[in-house]
């Protein structure tokens, strides 16, 4: 079996359809204007013609020119690889043609200044004062040259019907060309504002989400602290002190500073409970949580370790600056009485003491050290702060 390729189809340049709306837009003005203008140049043209008995020549040149060029230019346009420049470009031919019409009938004053002004604005409105001296000389320089070679005598008369046609398209064209640079304008204006509008918009809609972004910062800042915070005491919980309590120690190592750690236990708070019910017992570690947060320096981490256990992380103090706060805490405590309904409920605390880096270089081994403080001072009688003591719990054990 045989199978044929077809041949490929050479690119004829982009189809009206594939052209971007302002590329159309443009080309569709461009003839306009040029269609439009070749009308009354064919009347304009046509009278003089008809006034001095032209060829049939001529007339077919007429009709080709002014009826058939623009059409034919326009969609020459629109399959060119670039259109916008083959559309702008197309003035210039236009120009020249004209040009040539003008010098072939003697230089008539006003059809030469009716044509050579309206090719010059249409090429000034797309390609600026650049592109109007440019068909200004299109338009003259070849007419002379035609002039100069063929001879042909100058006729600057025109008749009254001439005249008169020629002031009357010149007017109209003006017009036409202005009505349409209004019509841009009004286009403008309204782009500009649906972009204003359009921008307005976007930064509402920036502002918004910016809020609502501010918000979602605030709720996950909340949810954080709720996730670290224990509910009934408000103070840091476990999971907090396990993350903090190693950078702390890591930044007090490196920065070599002192560290101290306070496992603090309310005693015998089973029987408070048992007495006064959980509720009391509550009320009581809210209590004891209250007075360590408010005794805490802005470094500090006061943390319900569990139970009626707390823990106070103070990085850069000395082990004896933090047995001496220990103390106060201990007997403020004692002395404080807890109101419950018509009760009034006294507790004590014991508290162990453990500090970096005479009792150890790990956070682990830190809170052990304190936990064995703490369980001395309980088994001494409660009621009482205990540094960890290396020699004795070597002994003990």
């Amino acid at each position: 079996m045989s199978s044929e390729t077809a041949p490929a189809v050479p690119d004829s340049g982009p189809t009206r359809a594939s052209l971007p709306a302002h590329a159309q837009s443009l080309l569709r003005m461009i003839h306009r204007i040029r269609a439009g203008g070749s009308v009354m140049g064919f009347a304009i043209v046509g009278s003089h013609l008809a006034a001095g008995h032209a060829s049939v020549t001529a007339w077919v040149l007429l009709v080709l020119h002014f009826l058939v060029y623009p059409h034919l230019v326009h969609a020459w346009a629109l399959r060119a690889r670039d259109p916008i420049r083959a559309g702008l470009y197309n003035f210039l031919l236009d120009g020249l043609l004209l040009g040539l019409w003008s010098a072939s009938l003697g230089y008539p004053l006003w059809i030469t200044f009716t044509l050579v002004v309206c090719n010059t604005i249409s090429v000034m409105l797309y390609q600026g004062l650049r592109g109007a001296l440019l068909a200004t000389a299109t338009f003259v320089l070849p007419g002379l040259a035609l002039l100069w070679v063929t001879g042909t005598p100058t006729n600057l008369h025109t008749s009254a019907l001439t005249t008169g046609l020629s002031m009357a398209g010149l007017a109209v064209f003006l017009l036409m060309v202005t009505r349409m640079n209004f019509q841009r304008t009004l286009k403008l204006r309204d782009t500009r504002e649906a972009l204003r509008r359009s921008e307005q918009a976007l930064q509402s809609a920036n502002d918004a989400l910016h809020g609502q972004l501010d918000e979602i910062q605030v709720l996950q800042a909340r949810l954080s602290e709720q996730a670290n915070r224990d509910p009934l005491t408000g103070l840091y919980n476990r999971r907090y002190l396990d993350s903090t309590l190693e950078r702390e120690l890591a930044r007090c190592q490196r920065e070599g500073q002192p560290l101290s750690l306070i496992l603090i236990d309310i005693d015998h708070f089973k029987l408070i409970n048992d007495s006064w019910g959980h509720p009391a017992g509550d009320e009581v570690l809210r209590q004891l949580a209250d007075m360590l947060a408010s005794h805490a320096r802005g470094s500090d981490v006061a943390c319900r370790y569990g139970g009626e256990e707390f823990l106070m992380l103070l990085p850069g103090m000395p082990l004896g600056v933090a047995c001496e706060r220990a103390e106060r805490w201990r007997e403020d405590f004692a002395a404080a009485t807890v109101g419950f309904g018509e009760f009034a409920i006294q507790a004590t605390l014991s508290a162990g003491i453990a500090g970096y880096p005479g009792h150890g270089t790990t956070a682990a081994l830190l809170i052990r050290n304190a936990d064995r403080a703490l369980y001395e001072a309980k088994a001494e009688g409660r009621n009482r702060v205990t540094v960890y003591d290396p020699q004795r719990s070597v002994a003990g054990n």
